[in-house]
């Protein structure tokens, strides 16, 4: 029997991680509605976001770079650039909804997506956005967009929906496969440098596709609870990162062992039991390939950037700044003048650019 012919609820595992553990608030607001069905509100339509006088300093949940420049997104569809990472301006956008993720593949080709199956697109290194989705119908977010070139790419989300396009995002198609059957919310895509792709989410989902998305393999994880991001390493390795500071490496992603039948039975007992969830228990667990970064610290991780000199920095909650110390398998915090909640970053060749919980804010390198 394999994974493809079992189920398990998630619900159980999900609810008991929230009632111990302090999610990101965009995380915590999503799993909870997966525990109540209350239908999707189909009369919904797009709204225009507003401009706001303190827009660079309202909850951001995601960078990038856009060229030489910068863009941020987050909260009521907020979208910022800045040409240098220090001074920022808001544009409209066609949408409201949250935005989780913005991505640009070149630089002027960008994806922002969010709330309610919200995707856009810009073509002009972000002054301007057209809405290619809106989905009430669905009611769920996109947490992750991926492209990997002007026409092909990926969107990732609630219940395991996972999207792919062919024509810049015109059109979109569901991805299928056994692995999502039990529908995780999917939170990070990362393209490996190989070129394999990676998806990771909740209840330690892991998956590999060595073909461009077009099938996907489930891998045993060292971890039960959520990864909210992950960052290549190298050629074929990779750092996952998550709930309660745990993050783990794998230094040839390529070879990382399937889920078998017996993890499969042992999530199910795992989500069974809630107290195997919270403080009772350790969710960490050797697996073969995989490495956990040691660390002291149990404040969450929801973002990662890789620095010029390949080094892995990771951000989190309450100022938390984490160097990947790839060699020695752990984690050595780097101090930084600010307590909030961080949750994505970039490493830039200036010092730091940070989005969280008080907007944008820029550090000089610890």
């Amino acid at each position: 029997m394999t994974l493809n012919q079992n189920k398990f609820k998630p619900a159980l595992l999900a609810s008991a991680i929230a009632a111990t553990l302090a999610f990101p608030a965009w995380l915590l607001a999503q799993e909870d509605d997966a525990d109540v069905d209350r239908g999707p509100d189909t009369t919904l339509s797009a709204r225009p976001s507003v401009l706001a006088p303190r827009a660079s300093s309202s909850l951001l949940l995601s960078v990038a770079r856009a060229g030489s420049g910068y863009v941020a997104a987050g909260q009521r569809g907020v979208v910022l650039l800045s040409s240098d990472g220090s001074s920022w301006k808001q544009v409209a956008t066609p949408a409201d909804a949250t935005l989780n993720r913005v991505q640009f593949v070149d630089e002027r080709h960008g994806w922002a997506v969010g709330y309610d199956g919200t995707i856009l697109a810009s073509e002009d290194a972000g002054s301007t956005w057209t809405l290619q989705q809106f989905d009430a119908a669905w009611g769920r977010a996109y947490y992750d967009v991926l492209f990997v070139d002007g026409q092909n790419g990926f969107v990732a989300g609630g219940n395991g929906r996972l999207q792919k396009t062919a024509d810049g995002g015109k059109t979109w198609e569901i991805i299928e496969s056994p692995v999502f059957e039990e529908q995780p919310n999917l939170y990070s895509l990362t393209r490996i440098g190989n070129g394999a792709l990676l998806l990771t989410g909740e209840r330690g989902f892991i998956a590999r596709s060595d073909d461009q998305g077009a099938t996907w393999t489930q891998l045993k994880s060292p971890y039960t609870g959520s990864y909210f991001g992950a960052v290549a390493a190298g050629s074929t390795g990779v750092v996952l990162f998550g709930l309660r500071g745990n993050a783990f490496h794998a230094a040839d992603i390529t070879v990382a062992a399937a889920l078998s039948e017996a993890d499969l039975v042992a999530l199910r007992e795992a989500a069974a039991n809630p107290e195997a969830s919270g403080d009772v228990s350790n969710p960490v667990s050797d697996v073969a390939g995989w490495a956990r970064l040691a660390s002291d610290d149990t404040e969450s991780l929801f973002g990662g950037s890789a620095a010029d000199d390949g080094s892995v920095l990771l951000f989190g909650a309450n100022g938390r700044l984490m160097k990947a110390d790839l060699a020695a398998s752990q984690l050595v915090r780097l101090q930084l003048p600010t307590n909030i909640n961080m949750n994505a970053g970039l490493a830039t060749a200036e010092g730091l650019i940070v989005v969280g919980t008080s907007g944008v804010q820029r550090f000089a390198k610890p």
